[in-house]
């Protein structure tokens, strides 16, 4: 990756409270770096989180972490990976699980942790030995080692990794930036849950797969970019109101260095407490909301991409409108938007 950039740190005082934001990168420096999670704390991860490979690594040490909703954890299987592709084969075997309710309901639950083909690996045309489901909401395909141990697929290909969204009975899958795509499918599982089949019959044939046991690091080692290689997202910023009907309020969001939002109105003191949470992304570009709680209409998870430019101080980033949906024009942001970010 090169030599990583130095970084300039800052304090940021909000209605009486701190929280901690960071200065440009250096140009040409490193991007690379945390993803989005729960509230719990992570398991070692590359990407400079400190601690030796394999070893617990401190979260953001924003103020406001201890608000976000704790880690998904995944399942453990049940049945060998024999049995479980064995029931998968009895079709009447298959069942859909219960529709959720955002934002009550995380259906998550059922899918985060890895699994392995029973036959042809369908979920991906890549070539790919197993699929994992992250706790922080983003996926990505395993390849074997000399040790025929599942590893990640190191500097795949586009269309290797990305953002997912459960839905209960349907699962929204999308690629990185603007052309990764997007696809949903129907979700069957059986064998209690160590059976999972992605019916997605417009793509691929639908074909089954196996749970295996869980990475200790819950996926939390797959990260987002949260730099666009000079600027970064990390501290408080002031969203302006949206005049563009329905119309949104102005909010202050404060990003944090592990791929984490929280928002609320602009004089709230969000180290006590936000009214929106939620995931991002930056790279070169583009910005992303890879899903928030509580900052539109919907109240739903998904994924909105815009056109990102930052000013030569890394202090206002400018945002153009790419689409909208029911959220008020919050999420979406109707036309051209400068977010500002706080001294």
């Amino acid at each position: 990756m090169g030599a990583r950039a130095a970084l300039v740190f800052w304090v940021v005082v909000v209605a009486g409270c701190q929280l901690s934001s960071q200065a440009p990168l250096d140009p040409g420096g490193a991007g690379g770096s945390p993803g989005a999670g729960g509230g719990s704390a992570a398991a070692g991860a590359p990407g400079g989180l400190g601690g030796a490979p394999g070893e617990p690594v401190s979260r953001d040490p924003a103020c406001w972490t201890g608000q976000l909703p704790p880690e998904v954890q995944p399942r453990q299987p049940q049945l060998s990976v024999t049995a479980a592709c064995a029931a998968g084969a009895d079709p009447l075997q298959w069942r859909q699980p219960a529709p959720g309710t955002p934002p009550v309901d995380d259906a998550r639950a059922d899918i985060v942790g890895r699994w392995v083909p029973c036959g042809a690996a369908s979920f991906s045309p890549l070539a790919h030995a197993g699929v994992e489901f992250g706790a922080n909401g983003r996926w990505r395909l395993l390849t074997t080692d000399a040790l025929n141990q599942l590893v990640p697929l190191e500097n795949g290909p586009e269309g290797a990794s990305g953002r997912y969204y459960d839905l209960g009975r349907q699962l929204d899958i999308s690629g990185e930036g603007y052309t990764g795509g997007t696809r949903i499918v129907a979700l069957w599982f059986a064998a209690g849950m160590d059976a999972i089949r992605f019916d997605d019959r417009s793509v691929v044939p639908a074909d089954v797969y196996a749970r295996v046991p869980p990475s200790p690091f819950n996926g939390d080692d797959n990260l987002p970019s949260i730099s666009d290689g000079r600027c970064s997202m990390v501290g408080t910023w002031d969203l302006p109101a949206n005049s563009s009907p329905p119309g949104a309020p102005a909010a202050a969001l404060s990003f944090d260095g592990l791929g984490n939002f929280v928002g609320g109105p602009p004089d709230s003191d969000l180290c006590a407490a936000h009214t929106m949470y939620g995931t991002y992304r930056l790279s070169p570009g583009l910005f992303q909301l890879t899903s928030n709680i509580g900052m539109g209409l919907c109240q739903w998870w998904f994924d909105a991409g815009y056109p990102a430019t930052f000013d030569d101080s890394c202090t206002r980033l400018t945002l153009m409108q790419r689409f909208d949906n029911c959220t008020g024009g919050r999420g979406y942001l109707n036309g051209r938007t400068t977010l500002t970010r706080r001294p």
